[in-house]
């Protein structure tokens, strides 16, 4: 029901152990629309992270803020307008307080997109990947920016891959790692559009030079599907988080994936997504 419902709702889970998870909290896209006063047409990727002066949590929302539901790939999808909002609150069940807009500052790169973020925190400064798309365009980058409290952001630009521009369409997703040369991304890396979805093939790491504003490689390899709930061509629609396990010392890699078997095709509106965890030592 992509057409229709979009997405409709943003939850919180709560888990002890990184595989059984409960619902502590929700909210509808509607309920979030008369929360902060703007009109919200979908809410999409989400980043729960604690800051560490505070203790307070933030939770970073993707939402679509367009004048109208633009929910169709084929015609008019790079008219949607979509925003980062931020809520925070001292506990993930709630209540949680509006804090506003990030990632604001008008940048031409992301007038029409500045969302989808992996954010995380090395030696006390906010790090964030995000996905930038210029107003009526369709060339989508990954953009750099850092935060001292992750409210209020520096927008670095747009990094070069090994010194060179990024492609056409290049979005990374994932977790950000501290590293003996600096953070450090992991994650996945989309490059192809399949009917308006961004599909990946390949798992990557990269050193974020951000001093340079480049990124370079670490690994880079095709991510091979390991279950019968992955396509064989396009295993994931490019979310990914990544979590080392301290407890039981162990990584864990949650996925979003293309259902082979429930998707009528990869695609925006056409496809099932499942989420699936790798667990790793």
């Amino acid at each position: 029901m992509g057409r229709e419902k979009r997405g409709f709702a943003f939850e919180i889970y709560r888990s002890s152990d990184g595989e059984d998870f409960s619902l502590v909290y929700s909210m509808s896209k509607e309920e979030l629309s008369e929360f902060i006063g703007v009109k919200v047409q979908s809410i999409e990727n989400q980043q729960l992270i604690r800051d560490p002066l505070t203790g307070n949590y933030h939770l970073y929302l993707s939402i679509d803020i367009a004048g109208e539901n633009i929910a169709g790939w084929e015609n008019r999808v790079f008219e949607s307008k979509w925003v980062t909002y931020l809520l925070i609150s001292d506990d993930p069940v709630g209540p949680w307080e509006k804090y506003g807009f990030v990632l604001v500052e008008k940048a031409d790169y992301d007038t029409g997109e500045a969302r989808d973020c992996s954010i995380d925190i090395i030696d006390g400064r906010y790090f964030c990947l995000y996905k930038a798309r210029r107003k009526g365009e369709s060339r989508v980058n990954t953009a750099l920016a850092i935060s001292s409290d992750g409210k209020k952001w520096v927008k670095l630009g747009i990094p070069t891959l090994d010194g060179k521009k990024q492609p056409e369409y290049y979005l990374l997703s994932g977790s950000i790692f501290p590293g003996c040369c600096g953070p450090i991304f992991m994650g996945c890396e989309a490059t192809d559009v399949v009917k308006g979805a961004a599909l990946t093939k390949y798992f990557v790491s990269y050193i974020i030079d951000y001093r340079n504003l480049n990124l370079e490689t670490i690994f880079r390899a095709r991510w091979e599907p390991g279950s019968m709930y992955e396509h064989p061509e396009y295993p994931i629609h490019t979310y990914t988080s990544i979590t080392y396990d301290q407890f039981d010392e162990r990584w864990l890699i949650a996925v979003e994936a293309v259902d082979p078997k429930f998707s009528e095709t990869p695609g925006l509106n056409t496809e099932v997504d499942r989420l699936l965890l790798y667990v790793s030592e």
